[in-house]
């Protein structure tokens, strides 16, 4: 049900019964946005308080429900803070972890990952892999877990992963990453639409990073519209760029030049599967189909069993996941047979206007 929900607000399935959901769903937009306008005014005035941590707190979030970027960013600034002789942690909330545990966990401490994907969520996990010296932390309750970050593992930065909703801890840097290719969203607010918070909620934030401004014939408008919302909060620009590609379950990379001219199926399980298909475009594919899933979505072998139908049914010559994905498809490398090789997509993001004023912010906290 809640992949079906997924793909009615954002449009991927329409017709009559998509069509009266939204209707029904509409009136719960507006009693969200009415909670919403309450608790923010309620910590606007103080009445709200939130905890406050001795290192410094970054946070990185997103006003639309997945799809934007933040992860990318979240292990940009990690890499940055690391070259400037900082101790950073991650604190990640841990959304659909399919073993829940109280409190907070350690995914990493710095020196192995010590959590499973399925304890963790998939988020938690890619970034312990991405960044080995970088301690990562999942739990609810973000000063808990930063508190363990400080006291346990010594260290003098906190990066919240998608923090910009989390307003019990106090923060030293809000940034909020705006995809390019779909600045806020549906245009409506959960559960109507994909918008966690109003446009206005940028207001809130320190600095913007506008991401994928590579996939927009114009960033430039895009900016003009954030900044008649948000007057002087700097606005800075960014790419993701494809790092490597390499097989799934071990083998190596394998060079970009080998996409060109075949057919690629290009499977996903994240929040703007689009873009990943556009990604894949600027390697001259013959054909690129895309089965997307729902963001952070648990593969089963009933999918494993579609994904082989339709790499059959599309030619396919190659099966693209992200690492995302990666992680989740690992455990049915054996059941994929026969079904054409499947290579990750690694990609970083490149902070393309702005990166010396970001540096300064980090440094300045």
């Amino acid at each position: 049900m809640r992949n079906y929900l997924y793909f009615v607000i954002t449009r991927k399935v329409t017709g009559l019964v998509p069509t009266l959901l939204l209707v029904l769903l509409t009136p719960l937009s507006y009693l969200y946005a009415a909670i919403l306008n309450i608790r923010n005014w309620l910590y606007d005035c103080g009445l709200l308080k939130s905890k406050q941590l001795p290192p410094t707190v970054i946070s990185v979030g997103n006003i639309a429900s997945g799809g934007t970027g933040k992860t990318p960013v979240v292990i940009w600034i990690a890499k940055a803070l690391l070259d400037a002789d900082c101790r950073p942690a991650i604190l990640v909330r841990g959304y659909h972890r399919q073993q829940k545990t109280s409190g907070s966990q350690v995914v990493s401490d710095g020196h192995e990952i010590l959590a499973t994907v399925e304890a963790s969520g998939d988020e938690a996990v890619m970034i312990a892999r991405e960044l080995p010296s970088v301690p990562v932390l999942i739990g609810k309750h973000r000063h808990e877990a930063g508190c363990h970050a400080l006291e346990r593992l010594k260290c003098d930065v906190l990066i919240l992963d998608d923090g910009f909703q989390h307003r019990k801890l106090k923060r030293d840097l809000n940034i909020v990453t705006v995809d390019a290719t779909q600045p806020f969203g549906t245009g409506k607010l959960l559960p109507a639409g994909t918008l966690r918070e109003p446009v206005s909620a940028l207001r809130r934030a320190d600095l913007i990073m506008l991401t994928r401004v590579d996939m927009v014939e114009s960033a430039g408008k895009i900016r003009e519209d954030i900044a008649k919302l948000v007057g002087d909060t700097p606005i800075i620009e960014s790419r993701h760029e494809p790092t490597r590609l390499y097989r799934l379950g071990g083998g190596g990379n394998v060079d970009f030049c080998l996409l060109k001219g075949k057919n690629l199926l290009a499977v996903c399980g994240i929040g703007n599967p689009g873009m990943f298909a556009e990604m894949l475009h600027r390697y001259a594919p013959e054909a690129i189909d895309l089965l997307p899933f729902p963001d952070h979505h648990q593969y089963s072998r009933a999918d494993v069993a579609r994904i082989r139908q339709e790499a059959q049914r599309a030619g396919a010559d190659y099966i693209i996941v992200t690492r995302k994905d990666e992680l989740k498809l690992s455990a049915f490398v054996t059941e994929l047979g026969d079904a054409p090789p499947v290579l990750v997509l690694a990609i970083e993001v490149s902070v393309t206007d702005g990166e010396c004023l970001l540096t300064r912010r980090l440094q300045g906290c």
